[in-house]
């Protein structure tokens, strides 16, 4: 076979014989375990220890920075302003500037201020700021002056799925229908715009994180790909096999990543288990009505962006200790529109609470010893994560018309002022002035804090869940709330007795305009907490007319409950008084429920009481059918036990 001349009329040079050798000894360094595959390759072995292991390794011999990387060690926050967005409108109003803010929170002095229409959170590597603009591309700033560095135009037809940084390079995940496959790409930038390599991927792949000179991304909802940050090589691939992996994000430790819905792993050796049982995995324990959102969905394109999410989510840290992976001290943050909660992660209770006076926080982060959040005003503000003290209080210079979008923080290190410009106010307190605010837009904030109230000990917040289930206005479902609350609490019977007593003695009064509330709730809770003393005043309620026709039920079932013979007297009365009354035509259930609290606690006295009601022509009709059949079933003999059938003994 004749070959083609190259390179000098024939044959390769002696350096270009070195190069390809040079080339071929790098592509197959892995010779003896077999060429590396392509990153992302679909032949690619997962939950490899031999590749999991040295990948574990690195990451824990790896000290990474925890320093601002804004250029000047200043700690700094980058602020979105515009317009103020409201749900439906597709185009913001062309009045009002929108600008990127540069503040240094070292220093309290706003660095600068640039038109820009931000469209994605921001990342900071080696002074230089990134994020998307606009609805194509990427631009560099100067993190300092907001000068542009570079431009980086997304290719034709890819969405943005996540930007990351570290001190070296800038990287961003793009996702895009290719002859009607889904395709993925990873690219890793260096500060001033140029591309260091760009990897593709069949099917899905989310945003990516940065920690240690690696790069790892969520893949094809099951994986976590682990790539050398410089040459793109991918190192590890690990797969969940019980839960799908829904983000990825840098910790104290290394790697963490989404498990499930509400969850989260080290990757450490043994994610190579990939099961939530034998892997290194959280979950928070913050109560059943807490949404709990640990992270962005690293899959939603519509999450790089800032939104209602960012106002709505946990603030946490991780960090392994020994065989386990616990929360940085124990602790979350729960951020919810205006309000901030420190929780012990262990059982939920809340440490303490922070609620501001009008405006929403639109970014919030934690930052080693500080929560730090934007609100919507322009203030940036700092509370102590342990304590909850006010100690940072500085203010945007806001154009008429500009509200603040979302903003990220580049604040590694931010030493915690020791001036506290306010104490943290009394948790009791702040839950109190949630359940009340006045604005009903709140509910699932109301109904958490009315669920925090369970775990502050003592009788005046005991007394405080009262409070809820009696006020005028009230939310019933908050109200509701507030009497399981209570019903679980372990409080002193006789010093709830006492409230209940109390609670229960409210009654219609014209001239005073007071009308009974929450008799239903205050009746369950007696029921629950065994509250025999409030027998008399149930027997009232359910005799006055004024007592709302809904709560009647509760107050029937607390007296059959509770009361024993002391019962009967007014669940006759009742029977009695309203077994014909057309008001009760179309739900009966409350006399069904004092008939059978009769037959319940009663003798035969009782028994034909109700058999009366059953016969009288004047009964309700569906009411009369109803003890009839009662009856029927209590006299009907019931069939003797078979005997058992011994088996018959051999001969």
């Amino acid at each position: 076979m004749t070959m083609k001349p190259t390179l000098g009329g024939g044959r390769l040079s002696r350096t270009s014989a070195s190069l390809a050798s040079a080339a071929l000894t790098v592509a197959c360094a892995t010779t003896l375990f077999g060429c590396a595959e392509a990153a992302f390759s679909v032949h690619t072995q997962d939950n490899d220890l031999a590749t999991l292991k040295p990948t574990v390794e690195r990451i824990k011999k790896t000290q990474v920075s925890r320093a601002p990387r804004s250029g000047t060690g200043h700690a700094t926050v980058f602020v979105s302003v515009g317009p103020e967005r409201r749900f439906g409108q597709t185009e913001p109003s062309k009045s009002v500037e929108q600008a990127l803010i540069g503040y240094d929170l070292t220093s309290g002095k706003e660095l600068f201020s640039v038109p820009a229409e931000v469209r994605s959170r921001f990342v900071v590597s080696q002074g230089v700021v990134m994020y998307r603009e606009g609805a194509g591309e990427l631009l560099l700033r100067d993190a300092q002056n907001g000068s542009v560095r570079a431009r980086v135009a997304l290719e034709p037809g890819e969405t943005l799925a996540g930007l990351a940084s570290d001190d070296s390079q800038l990287y961003y995940v793009t996702r895009a229908k290719i002859g009607g496959e889904n395709k993925s790409f990873l690219t890793a930038l260096l500060p001033n715009g140029t591309r260091v390599w760009r990897l593709p991927g069949q099917g899905s792949m989310g945003a990516p994180a940065a920690w240690g000179g690696l790069v790892a991304v969520p893949y094809r909802y099951q994986d976590v790909v682990v790539l050398d940050s410089k040459s793109g090589q991918e190192l590890t691939r690990i797969r969940q096999k019980d839960e799908q992996i829904g983000f990825v994000r840098e910790g104290k430790s290394g790697f963490l990543y989404g498990v499930g819905a509400s969850g989260a792993a080290l990757l450490d050796e043994k994610s190579q288990l990939g099961e939530r049982k034998t892997i290194s995995y959280l979950s928070p324990q913050l109560g059943e009505r807490v949404r709990v959102f640990m992270h962005w969905d690293g899959y939603r394109a519509e999450q790089t962006d800032f939104s209602a999410f960012d106002r709505n989510r946990l603030l946490w840290d991780a960090e392994a200790q020994g065989d386990s992976l616990r929360f940085s001290d124990d602790q979350t943050v729960l951020h919810s529109y205006r309000f901030l909660f420190g929780m012990n992660a262990k059982d939920g209770t809340v440490r303490w609470a922070f609620a501001n006076p009008r405006q929403t926080l639109m970014a919030s982060d934690l930052v080693d010893q500080l929560v730090l959040y934007v609100a919507q005003d322009g203030e940036i503000g700092g509370l102590t994560s342990q304590a909850g003290a006010k100690v940072i209080s500085q203010r945007l210079s806001l154009k008429p018309g500009q509200q603040v979008l979302g903003a990220s923080f580049d604040a590694a290190g931010l030493a915690v002022p020791t001036t506290e410009l306010g104490k943290a106010e009394p948790v009791l307190s702040v839950l109190r002035g949630i359940i009340f605010d006045r604005d009903s837009s709140f509910l699932s904030v109301k109904s958490f804090a009315v669920q925090a109230l369970g775990a502050v000990p003592g009788k005046e917040a005991a007394a405080e869940l009262l409070r809820v289930i009696t006020a005028e206005g009230m939310p019933t479902e908050i109200a509701r709330t507030a009497g399981e609350v209570l019903s679980r609490r372990k409080d002193d019977p006789k010093e709830v007795s006492t409230l209940l007593l109390a609670a229960l003695k409210q009654s219609y009064d014209y001239l005073e305009d007071k009308r009974p509330r929450g008799l239903d709730v205050l009746a369950r809770v007696a029921t629950a907490v065994s509250a025999t003393e409030t027998v008399p005043l149930l027997a009232e309620r359910l005799l006055d007319p004024n007592t709302p026709a809904a709560a009647l039920k509760d107050v029937v079932l607390a007296l059959t409950k509770l009361g024993g013979k002391d019962a009967i007297a007014p669940l006759r009365q009742s029977l009695l008084l309203y077994r014909a009354d057309p008001l009760f035509a179309s739900d009966p259930e409350v006399l069904k429920r004092a008939g059978e609290g009769l037959l319940a606690v009663g003798g035969e006295p009782e028994r034909r009481l109700v058999q009366f009601v059953s016969m009288e022509p004047h009964t309700l009709p569906g009411l009369a059918t109803h003890f009839r059949k009662v009856l029927d079933d209590r006299a009907a003999p019931k069939p003797a036990p078979k005997s058992p059938v011994k088996p018959a003994q051999p001969r």
